[in-house]
């Protein structure tokens, strides 16, 4: 182990004078100019590690940005690490901005590799409201007493969805389905004083009945749940720290930056609209899930996930986990199991099998595919086909 240590102490330090040659080549920083009729405009570039911030970024930037995501097409994020190119090219960049959370394990090297260097480093998760890794995973799936789909789909969600007695959560006041759809997220959707979750009250995780220990897994994402951008109103937050930055680097554009921002802003709202309007429609309250990615929905949405893994991927579930999972399904009459882009198939497959159920495909949004680039997807028209994957999960 201490071997280890000292060849990667070498390395690091062999890195560092690659990019300090680097430095004294260059000025520290891409900013270029390009032009467009009379004008001259100032290029920020940009790396970033996320696909909605690779997205978030060019639509709040337009023409002053010049952005490239890092994480290769249809690679894992949890598990990708950069080679030594992309280190200095990150530390050529004008703007690095990456999720935190510590959603990728490589940021803290990238950030102690360019701290000498002209680059502004954005976490873009920061000031938002995280859940817990508890929250999303371990959130007592006793589904015979809280989500018993077999005897009751009559579409009456003030039983189907009644989360004020099954969830301990309060939406009386923040998630009214029934009564208010206001959106008026300062009220409705306050998670860090209506939502107190009391996991070892109301969600006890009880191993000898076949529930998920939180234990079972090595959380490489510690405690909170990183995937904030799948959440569209948290993701407000996420534009808005990467405008900032923009407008701390180039001034002069903050017009431009801040009227673009308000569209996003806009269309993020309006497609927390259509998430809420699918969620109140849906017969079922809960899907199955090749990874746990998808606590946020369940936050705002109503939409319980089981996950066949943790938070990450490579957390790999162990026998017992699979069975519990399969006779979770068979119990509750879950007939669908979510597949997504760039995770690995064979376990849920494994699980879809032995229930004869049917495969779903979400998009976690992590990076694009080949498919996705040649139909010009983007954020949205990806999210839109989340809708449509959870309408036919859900019913």
């Amino acid at each position: 182990m201490q071997k280890g240590r000292y060849l990667k102490a070498i390395a690091l330090g062999a890195f560092s004078f690659v990019l300090a040659a680097c430095g004294n080549n260059s000025d520290n920083t891409s900013t270029g100019n390009v032009e467009t009729g009379d004008n001259e405009i100032e290029t920020i570039h940009v790396k970033t590690t996320l696909y909605p911030l690779e997205d978030f970024a060019n639509r709040i930037g337009g023409e002053f940005v010049e952005v490239d995501n890092i994480v290769p097409i249809g690679a894992d994020a949890h598990t990708f690490e950069p080679t030594a190119n992309q280190m200095i090219e990150v530390a050529e960049a004008d703007l690095f901005i990456y999720n935190g959370a510590d959603f990728e394990g490589f940021a803290d090297s990238i950030k102690d590799t360019v701290a000498s260097h002209d680059v502004t480093v954005v976490t873009a998760s920061e000031g938002i409201d995280l859940i817990s890794y508890d929250h999303t995973h371990d959130h007592a799936h006793d589904h015979e007493e809280d989500h018993d789909h077999n005897n009751d789909h009559d579409h009456d969600h003030e039983e189907d969805h009644d989360h004020n007695n099954d969830h301990a959560h309060d939406h009386e006041e923040d998630h009214d389905h029934n009564n208010d759809h206001a959106h008026d997220h300062e009220e409705d959707h306050d998670h860090n004083n209506d939502h107190a979750h009391d996991h070892e009250e109301d969600h006890a995780h009880n191993d000898e009945e076949g529930n998920h220990s939180e234990d079972a897994h090595d959380h490489t994402h510690g405690d909170q749940d990183p995937h904030v951008w799948l959440d569209p109103i948290r993701s407000i937050q996420l534009a808005e720290n990467i405008k900032e930055a923009l407008i701390d680097i180039n001034p002069e554009a903050q017009e431009t930056f801040e009227a673009n921002f308000e569209a996003l802003k806009e269309e993020l709202e309006e497609l927390d609209e259509e998430l809420q309007s699918m969620a109140d429609n849906a017969e079922r309250g809960t899907i199955v899930v090749s990874h746990a990615g998808y606590g946020y929905w369940e936050d705002r949405y109503g939409i319980e996930q089981i996950a066949i893994a943790g938070l990450s991927p490579s957390n790999e579930p162990s026998i017992q986990q699979i069975q519990n999972t399969i006779t979770l399904m068979e119990d509750n009459d879950i007939n669908y199991v979510m597949f997504e882009q760039n995770i690995p198939t064979n376990i849920a497959e494994t699980v879809k099998d032995e229930v004869g159920a049917e495969d779903v495909w979400l998009h976690n949004l992590e990076v694009l595919t080949e498919e996705d680039i040649e139909n010009n997807e983007d954020y949205f028209s990806l999210m839109r086909r989340n809708i449509e994957a959870l309408e036919t999960g859900l019913n």
